[in-house]
């Protein structure tokens, strides 16, 4: 069970296929199903791998089900709550991080074939939308109050930081309730040597563990993100205004030229619209400054 936000386990324990690239330890998954699945209740694993959550349900001797896209389950076409046919009481999701290691066609499947609903075959862009997809239907696949955790990590590529991790926290449909940060050990990248000498090597993964909102699935959703991303524009240009007022006062005639120059996207409405509302700003003999 965990007790605080950072965990680590340098003995990964005898669980699943320790050969099979990427795969955790079977402690944080045993830590997880003590913490937050409930006596009696469903644990679902869509994206088993090496065998580990399979490994440690049955050792738990819990209820469970789990399965895999090299065993024909497709969590970026099918149904998941369909498939297990009913919902889980906690879902444990270990995505592949991006392309950092290949599955299809290299860890399982033929050699060079790729399957189409494999996240380490797509590209950045191909790869965000289809892991939202996922855990849309992961979100869907809970029962109200019931948990989910996606273990990821990070990635460093051509000396650019992607914060995977965090990713995963902006495109959750439910609220995160935890955090827990994991030592990782015995990486394959600990013995590689890089030419950049001040490296800061990652060595932790991210658990993030998501409460499942009472009446909510992906139309909900939907309508809660146009209303977030309205006022996230808004937000955003009040606080582009107050910074560019830190330097001089403007007219409203040069803020919108100013902003429009650079982010012509934007309407000429909504920035004076901002400037009328914004409680930080006044306007005083014909400009605009910080109150």
């Amino acid at each position: 069970m965990f007790t605080n936000s950072v965990v680590s386990y340098p003995n990964r324990g005898n669980f699943g296929n320790n050969r099979y690239r990427g795969n955790c330890t079977g402690h944080i998954i045993v830590d997880l199903i003590e913490t937050y699945l409930p006596a009696g209740g469903l644990f679902v694993d869509p994206a088993i791998g090496g065998g580990t959550s399979l490994d440690v349900a049955n050792s738990m001797g819990i209820r469970y089900f789990c399965t895999d896209l090299h065993q024909g389950f497709d969590l970026v076409k099918d149904d998941l709550a369909k498939t297990v046919g009913e919902q889980a009481d906690l879902v444990f999701f270990h995505a592949p991080y991006a392309n950092m290691v290949v599955y299809s066609g290299h860890m399982w499947g033929k050699r060079g074939e790729p399957h189409e609903g494999d996240l380490s075959r797509m590209n950045d862009e191909q790869f965000v939308a289809a892991l939202q997809v996922c855990l849309f239907n992961i979100s869907d696949s809970v029962k109200p109050g019931g948990h989910y955790g996606v273990l990821m990590g990070n990635q460093r590529r051509k000396g650019q930081y992607i914060n995977w991790s965090s990713l995963v926290e902006r495109l959750a449909p439910d609220p995160l309730v935890d955090e827990i940060i994991k030592i990782q050990h015995n990486c394959v990248s600990d013995s590689t040597q890089y030419q950049q000498k001040k490296l800061v090597r990652i060595a932790h993964e991210k658990l993030l563990v998501f409460k499942k909102r009472p009446e909510s699935d992906v139309l909900t959703w939907l309508h809660h993100d146009h209303e977030a991303l309205r006022i996230s524009v808004t937000q955003g240009i009040e606080r582009a205004i107050r910074r560019i007022l830190q330097c001089a006062s403007f007219t409203s005639e040069q803020l919108v030229g100013l902003i429009l120059a650079r982010a012509p996207h934007y309407s000429k409405s909504l920035i004076l619209k901002v400037l009328k509302e914004c409680p930080y700003i006044i306007y005083d003999n014909g400009y605009f400054r910080l109150k």
